[in-house]
């Protein structure tokens, strides 16, 4: 099989991941936030809910350091096409983050 069909079914694939994967992250700090709203709407101490709202907090933390491996992951297979001499392909975003800047960050 040609080696840059093959490239850009699993490029396709780590973009839909990368993006499926943000997509949970931000759904899951969303009910956060609406936990927290509902919980003041109803006038309910700061401790109702603590249990729930600790558990959306864990997935949050799962999601995050699911987000940093898929970035590495995008890392280690580009690294892996460069080996086998194959051009980065035109996939994704047209804008990028600056090199490293994914890494910079997930360490704040």
């Amino acid at each position: 099989m040609d080696r840059v069909l093959v490239a850009s079914v699993v490029a396709e694939s780590l973009f839909a991941t990368e993006a499926a994967v943000e997509e949970a992250l931000a759904r899951a700090v969303g009910l956060m936030r609406q936990m927290m709203d509902a919980r003041r709407a109803l006038g309910l101490p700061v401790a109702a809910g603590d249990p729930a709202l600790l558990r959306v907090t864990a997935a949050v933390d799962a999601l995050g350091e699911a987000q940093r491996e898929i970035v590495r992951t995008h890392g280690e297979l580009e690294a892996l096409g460069k080996s086998l001499g194959l051009a980065p392909l035109g996939f994704g975003p047209l804008v990028k983050p600056a090199e490293g800047r994914a890494e910079r960050l997930s360490t704040d």
